[in-house]
Parts: C-alpha cells; structure tokens; sequence
C-alpha cells in the first residue's frame, strides 16, 4: 500500500494518476478556475490557454467554448489549448494541471473523481477566481499590449503597431478601440451581480491588472470579502510600482484579512528587469517589496521567464534568496513559461543562451536550503521545456528577425538602448537581424 504523506510530489503523482484515469487530456481547472478580463470581456481557465470571448448573454465561467473543451476531456481527447502542459509532461516534469490542482484536491481529495461526474454543459461556480477589471498600468511591460495595459494603449495610438514580420507577433502590439472603462463596462455590472452567488463557492480571489492597485474596484472588493467573512484566500497581483499612499492603504486594509498574499512581478534584476518591463524602478520595487514583507504581508514573485531573463537571472536568484532568508516564511518564487508572443519566448535561444539557463540553475541549486524543492523544480522544468521546444529553420529565422525588429523599434520610441543594456546578448541580436534569410 502506497503510503501518504504530504509532500508535493505526493499530491503531484497522485493527481496524474487520477487525472489520466478520467482521460489523457483531463483538467479539473476547466470547471474549478476562472480568469477573467473584464476590460475585454474575455475569460479563460488557465493563463497557459488563450482566452476568449464571453457573450454578454452568457455565465462568465461556464461559456459556450468552456464546455466544448470540458466535452473534448471527458470524450478523452487532448484539447490544442492545453498543449503546454502536455509538453512539459512529455519532458519527464510536472505540469500545471498537476501544480494548481494541489489547492484543491487538498481540500477535497475526491474531487477529481466528481468533476468527473459532472456533464459537460452542467453550470458549476469556480473555487479560484482571477479578475482583471481594467487594463489601466503605468507600466508597458515588452509582452503585454494594449489589452493589458493603458501606457501601450497610449504608445500604439501615438505610434502605431510595431512593424513586425510575423502576424501572430505583430498582432499583440495592435491598436484596440474594444477596451472598455470600468465604469461604461456591462461585463463589471455583470460581475458584481454574479459575485454573491458566486462567493460561497470560492477558495480564492486573485486581483490582477492592469495595475490593481490603481482601481476602485480592487478596494470595492477587499471590502466586500471584509463584509461577508469566511475562509478564504485573497490576493493581489502587482507591480508595486504605486504611490506610497496606495502602498499604505493596501497595507492597512489586508493585513488583519486571513489568507491574503500579494504576487508581485520583476523578470530579472536591475537595468535589464527596467528594460523588460518599461516604468519599473527596481529600487522603488525593492523598497516597496520591504514594506509590503515588513508588515507580515506574504509575498508570492512572479517571473514571466522570457528571452530578455536568461542573462542577468543569476543576480535574480540571488536577490530572491536575500529576501527569503531576511523574511523567512513569507516569501514565494514562481518562474513561469511565457509561450507568447513567440519572438521573445526562450524558444528562439542560441546555444549561449542555453548554456546561460544551465549555469543559473545550478546557481540556485546553491541556495537548496532557501529555495523550497518545488521552486528549483519548476525552474529545471521552464529549462526542459524550451530545449524540447526550440525552434528551428524558417520559422527560427522569422522569429528572430521580429525580435531584432521588436528591440529596435521599443528603443527607438522609449528611448531605451538595447546594446547597453543587454551587453551579453550583442551577438545574439546581430545573428538575428542578419538570419532573415526566409523574409
């Protein structure tokens, strides 16, 4: 008899197992986790999987695509949106149909077993729930767009699109005239006459953005799960890159809310993290960051590992095992993929870069007693997944070519400079400017 315990790789191995009994493709987050941004009017089950649009006559979590993709797993197919877990489980780790599915088989051990139950157009309330009510953000972070973001909004209406070589690419830095102010908004007067039937069924709330902390609604939340208390989890996703007021207000109002966590976002350290994610301070970051830790307040980092992360995230890992050792026990790493858009995913790599991504892992495997076993995992699983996923030929050269593109432009009209920047990458840009030869 196997033996139980409470260790990760316990509820990881446990959780594939039941997953693959029900079917091959199989995820429970298709009925137990929603995202939604509502500026766009679109939701989508995981941040792996491309969203889509809610018909404004529809629930916001059990839409018509929704249920013909909880239809495709249970007739025990693989949908195409869930590819990149897939992937990863073909490179030997764990995926984050296995990884996000802890919270809630932990809670409910059956639950796999029950979803299982459920018909596929049967109405059913998440248990974890992200919400996005405006793309309004003082940042234009390079993979973000206008849907996401006011400040590109802001560049693309002044500059127009980027001049891109790849439609998929070129499309993320489009102009849109569909997002929509919160309060001309009837996906937000939707949501907030959903929420009260909605609330008793959630585990978690997460508030991401745009930037959050910039929004009433955000406020108008915390205070409704202050109103209405029960066990729950609520979280905050920023990039702390506010006034000190709202620091301070945010502060005051979650610190006696059991289960809060505040995600933060930085995807390298220093100049290169400034470049990547354009309005970012990393000393303003950092200062903030030991305010938020100095209150009791945990802290979950978040690294949307892209092409630009891989030279300086030596002096990441270091940063981060700082903060873990001076606030033990508040702080968490997350390094996730970004697998879009393709011209500044890790996929486009050269054998030096490859070469950069080995070398920090072994730099954090030097801090195995600050880092928790699964971080360092995760990271090792970012690193597998883009040896097994590097592109090639044609479609390397394109994409490169548009990376070069990408970099110029951005510097060109945010006074930025690449080179200076990115000194370890020189011969990385100039192969890829020069390797067009398919365009």
């Amino acid at each position: 008899m196997e033996r139980k315990s409470n260790n990760q790789e316990y509820w990881l191995n446990k959780i594939k197992t039941e997953l693959d009994e029900v079917g091959p493709g199989f995820c429970i987050l298709k009925w137990h986790y929603l995202e939604l941004s509502l500026a766009e009017g679109l939701k989508h089950s995981c941040y792996h999987c491309p969203q889509h649009k809610i018909p404004l006559k529809s629930d916001l979590h059990n839409t018509p695509t929704t249920k013909e993709v909880r239809q495709q797993m249970l007739d025990g197919l693989k949908p195409a949106e869930d590819n990149y877990c897939y992937d990863i489980e073909k490179t030997g780790n764990y995926s984050d149909r296995q990884y996000l599915a802890v919270q809630f088989i932990k809670e409910d051990p059956n639950i796999i077993a029950k979803t299982a139950a459920y018909e596929p157009d049967e109405e059913v309330y998440p248990k974890y729930l992200t919400v996005s009510f405006t793309n309004r953000c003082q940042m234009s972070c390079i993979y973000c767009g206008a849907g996401k973001s006011s400040t590109w909004k802001k560049e693309i209406d002044e500059y127009g699109p980027y001049p891109l070589l790849v439609k998929e690419n070129k499309d993320k830095y489009m102009p849109r005239d569909d997002i929509m102010r919160p309060e001309d908004n009837p996906y937000v007067d939707k949501f907030w006459k959903w929420l009260p039937d909605a609330y008793p069924h959630l585990q978690t709330i997460r508030l991401t953005g745009g930037e959050p902390l910039l929004d009433e609604n955000t406020f108008k939340l915390l205070q409704y799960v202050k109103d209405n208390p029960k066990e729950i989890s609520f979280e905050i996703s920023t990039n702390l890159m506010v006034t000190d007021r709202r620091i301070r207000q945010y502060i005051d109002l979650v610190k006696d809310v059991p289960g809060q966590k505040c995600y933060v976002s930085i995807d390298s350290w220093g100049d290169q993290a400034d470049w990547i994610r354009t309005g970012l301070d990393t000393s303003q970051f950092e200062h903030n960051l030991h305010r938020i830790l100095g209150n009791g307040i945990k802290v979950g980092i978040m690294c949307t590992f892209n092409i630009l992360s891989i030279p300086n995230f030596s002096e990441w890992i270091y940063r981060m095992a700082q903060f873990k050792q001076q606030y033990p026990g508040l702080l968490t790493v997350d390094i996730p993929q970004m697998v879009e858009p393709l011209h500044l995913t890790t996929r486009i790599a050269n054998k030096e870069l490859i070469n950069m991504l080995d070398s920090s892992l072994e730099d954090m495997k030097i801090y195995s007693d600050t880092f928790e076993e699964y971080e360092i995992s995760k990271f090792k699983r970012t690193i597998d997944w883009t040896k097994a996923n590097l592109m090639t030929g044609a479609e390397l050269s394109r994409h490169r070519y548009d990376f070069a593109k990408f970099v110029h432009e951005k510097d060109k009209r945010r006074g930025t400079n690449f080179l200076e920047t990115f000194p370890e990458m020189r011969n990385f840009y100039y192969e890829s400017i020069y390797d067009n030869s398919s365009n």
